[in-house]
C-alpha cells in the first residue's frame, strides 16, 4: 500500500497558497539536490549562465518550508546574472531584467509570509534583501560594470585607486571654477560648467560600456583601464553633485 501524501504549509502553518504535496519529503529532497547541482565548468565557458533550476524555482509560486534553507544559501551566494537568468554581459534588456525581478520578488515578498512560521518569515526577509541587492547592481550600468570587472578577476576600487592621467588636475581646476562661479552668483557660468561636466560624464559612461562589453577574455591591461575609468567617473559625479 502506498504511503498517503501529506500537505506542507511552511515551517508551521505556511504561507497562504504555499501548499506543496510530497511523500514523506523524500522526493522533495531529491528534487532539491538536483536543483542545486550546477555545472560550473559549462557556465564559465559561455556568456549565458547555465540554466539554474534553483533560480528558476524562485519565480514559481508557491514555495514550501522544505525549500527555504537550500534556496537561501543559493540566493545569497549566486551569481547575479544567473539569479535572474539573463546573459552575463554588460548590455542587458532592462525590461526583461525588471520582469524577472518582479516575478521573483513577488513570490518571496515578506508580506506573503506574514502568517507563516518564523523560519519562513526569516527566509523571506533575507532572500528578499539578497534579491534586491542583486537587482540594484544589475539595473545600474555603473554597478553592473563594477560587478562584471570584479567577478572577472579585476581589482576593486579599494584595491586600485588609479585614474587616467591628468584627471585630477582637470578636476581640481573645475572645482575652482565652480567655487568661483558660486561665489560670484554667476548662474550662466554654472550652467556652462554643468553642461561641460555632463558631457564628460557621458563620455566616461560610453568608455565604461565599451570596455565592459569587451571584458570577457580581456587582458589585465584592459581590466586595469576599466578600473581607472570607473574610478574617474566617481570624480565626475562628485563635480556634478557640487553643482546641484
Amino acid at each position: 500500500m502506498s504511503r498517503p501524501r501529506r500537505l506542507c504549509r511552511g515551517a508551521n502553518h505556511g504561507p497562504p497558497g504555499g501548499i506543496r504535496w510530497h511523500d514523506g519529503g523524500r522526493r522533495r529532497a531529491a528534487a532539491l539536490r538536483d536543483f542545486v547541482r550546477i555545472d560550473m565548468t559549462t557556465r564559465s565557458q559561455s556568456a549565458v549562465p547555465t540554466k539554474c533550476l534553483t533560480c528558476e524555482m524562485l519565480a514559481q509560486a508557491p514555495l514550501a518550508c522544505t525549500d527555504c534553507h537550500q534556496l537561501l544559501n543559493h540566493v545569497q551566494g549566486a551569481d547575479y546574472f544567473e539569479l535572474f537568468g539573463v546573459p552575463r554581459q554588460f548590455d542587458l534588456d532592462a525590461a526583461e531584467l525588471n520582469r524577472r525581478y518582479l516575478a521573483i520578488s513577488s513570490n518571496i515578498h515578506p508580506d506573503k509570509f506574514a502568517t507563516a512560521g518564523n523560519e519562513m518569515q526569516s527566509f523571506a526577509l533575507r532572500a528578499s534583501a539578497a534579491i534586491n541587492k542583486a537587482f540594484n547592481v544589475l539595473a545600474s550600468p555603473r554597478q553592473r560594470a563594477e560587478y562584471l570587472l570584479e567577478t572577472a578577476g579585476g581589482k576593486s576600487a579599494a584595491d586600485d585607486k588609479r585614474v587616467p592621467p591628468d584627471l585630477l588636475t582637470s578636476v581640481m581646476a573645475l572645482r575652482e571654477e565652480i567655487d568661483e562661479a558660486k561665489s560670484d552668483g554667476d548662474t550662466a557660468a554654472l550652467d556652462r560648467l554643468r553642461a561641460t561636466i555632463s558631457r564628460r560624464r557621458d563620455e566616461a559612461d560610453r568608455k565604461i560600456a565599451e570596455l565592459s562589453a569587451e571584458l570577457t577574455g580581456s587582458s589585465d591591461e584592459s581590466k586595469e583601464e576599466l578600473r581607472m575609468h570607473l574610478n574617474a567617473a566617481k570624480y565626475i559625479d562628485n563635480l556634478l553633485a557640487q553643482l546641484a
